[in-house]
């Protein structure tokens, strides 16, 4: 009986190493960030693969999608114009539907790196999104 019982604390012990391990070394990411989207899209499908709380949009008012456009970069790639970097002070982020008259399809890696995104809102428009919002 007592070989038993330290074979199931020697287990216990052992799942509790094997479990703080792999919280040590797992990246950080914020998923206190809520991510507005619309049910089926991109930003909708990364948001429940990666963790995050997907708030869908509904309704015909649409959210003001272009009212921080310029502080944003972006750069023209193969899949068309990616968000690089936001440059905002705003922690509630509005990605643009377009810029300077093309639709914006992706936000890349790094483009809201050093950035507290509490909350961040995405058009149906975009297709890829490379980053997380921590």
């Amino acid at each position: 009986m007592k070989k038993r019982v330290i074979i199931i604390i020697a287990v216990c012990v052992a799942v509790i190493a094997v479990i703080a391990v792999f919280a040590a070394v797992r990246p950080r990411t914020d998923k206190n960030t809520v991510i507005h989207c619309y049910e089926f899209s991109a930003a909708y499908d990364y948001a429940v693969e990666n963790g995050y709380e997907p708030f869908i949009i509904y309704g015909a008012k649409e959210p003001e999608f272009d009212s921080q456009k310029n502080s944003f970069t972006f750069e023209k790639r193969e899949n068309g114009l990616y968000l690089t970097s936001y440059t905002g002070k705003s922690d509630v982020v509005y990605v643009p539907l377009k810029f300077n008259g093309e639709t914006v399809t992706g936000i890349a890696e790094g483009a809201f790196d050093g950035r507290y995104i509490k909350e961040i809102y995405i058009p149906q428009n975009i297709r890829f999104i490379e980053c997380g919002f921590d």
